[in-house]
């Protein structure tokens, strides 16, 4: 890697937009009676890829769960609890994580050379359709709630219902009471008109963590250009997704491909709606893969194309985003750009969102 791109990589805060490291990895191995996961196993990575923050998925919809152990198959709520005390006690017992409640946090991680920690949900589902979970939740850390994975809960439709529903009249609710306690809205995985909905609703800018352009590859998780486009409009950010299914139909994509997603959004949206997704499912057990494969051929009852768990050839691992960079040099964007590409324009958010913490949970 050039000079130039990493100067720019080591000075900027870096933002994982999404990933599932407690969920799929610290979860069960605690549970079997190990400790100091996010040490052992997953700082290294981390540090390698310059990074900052992670936006960690702790808990969500995901009807196939994380954990390979049948008696650990528990309901989301119970899933959530325990994962959640997981995180928290993996980041009590270590000098190298902390947790992020506001940006504060996250600018003295960078500071001190350390990794921040952001909770977020994938899918409400824990919430019970009870409001008060929500206020419980923000006081236990939530920071990022993504409305659901891929089907319907009581919040409304994900991208493979049939129906593509938007909001239900709790999923209005729950947008509502985010933007006053200061949890930022995640639309991945969400119904374009559900998607539509929380954008005509929410008082904040809101977030698509990991997602693609649908103009690019017509996958339903990606966005269209006009989604594209009012989720920049209202100060939101699109975080890319790494995963081949997600950057092209046609087997085997490269970083290129890639970068001509983010390209892409930039254009129709402008440079201050683009982040790191990436959604990278490094570090898993190997076992853990067949295991999400065959549990997610159907989705509550609903047919899915099998997932294959590939990557690009330079994306495959956060400790790849150094590439990252220096391919965005490389395709002309300024240097002030790729800083905002890298994590700016999350921070941006999280600045405006996180404002009230503090002052709303009760």
């Amino acid at each position: 890697m050039c000079d130039e791109a990493s100067n720019l990589h080591e000075q900027a805060i870096v933002v994982v937009g999404h990933s599932d490291i407690v969920a799929s990895d610290v979860d069960w191995r605690r549970e079997s009676g190990e400790r100091g996961v996010l040490d052992r196993r997953h700082l290294p990575t981390l540090c390698a890829g310059g990074v900052t923050v992670i936006c960690d998925h702790v808990g969500g919809d995901a009807p196939y769960g994380y954990l390979p152990a049948t008696r650990l198959s528990t309901s989301y709520l119970q899933r959530f609890m325990r994962t959640l005390d997981h995180t928290h006690a993996e980041i009590a017992e270590s000098s190298h994580f902390i947790l992020a409640r506001t940006t504060a946090d996250i600018h003295r991680a960078k500071r001190e050379g350390k990794i921040a920690i952001v909770i977020c949900l994938e899918g409400g589902a824990p919430l019970e359709q009870e409001i008060s979970y929500l206020r419980n939740f923000y006081r236990l850390g939530l920071r990022c709630l993504g409305l659901t994975h891929d089907v319907r809960n009581e919040i409304g439709d994900g991208v493979r219902e049939r129906s593509a529903g938007g909001l239900t009249h709790f999923g209005v609710n729950v947008v509502e009471e985010c933007n006053r306690l200061g949890i930022v809205v995640d639309v991945s995985h969400l119904s374009d008109r559900g998607t539509e909905d929380v954008l005509a609703l929410s008082s904040q800018p809101i977030i698509a963590s990991h997602s693609n352009a649908r103009g690019l590859c017509p996958h339903p998780r990606n966005l269209t250009d006009e989604l594209i486009r009012a989720i920049a409009k209202k100060g939101g950010v699109i975080g890319f997704h790494a995963l081949d299914a997600f950057i092209s139909p046609d087997p085997d994509p490269t970083l290129e491909d890639l970068l001509r997603h983010i390209a892409h959004i930039a254009e129709i949206g402008g440079p201050d709606c683009i982040g790191i997704g990436p959604d990278l499912m490094e570090n898993w057990d190997a076992s853990m893969f067949t295991t999400v494969t065959e549990r997610s051929s159907t989705v509550n009852g609903i047919p899915a194309t099998r997932m294959k768990w590939t990557y690009p050839k330079g994306m495959r691992s956060n400790a790849e985003l150094p590439h990252l960079t220096e391919g965005l040099l490389k395709l002309g964007f300024s240097r002030q750009d790729i800083v905002k590409f890298l994590g700016g324009n999350f921070m941006r958010v999280f600045d405006a969102v996180w404002k009230r913490a503090g002052a709303n949970c009760a």
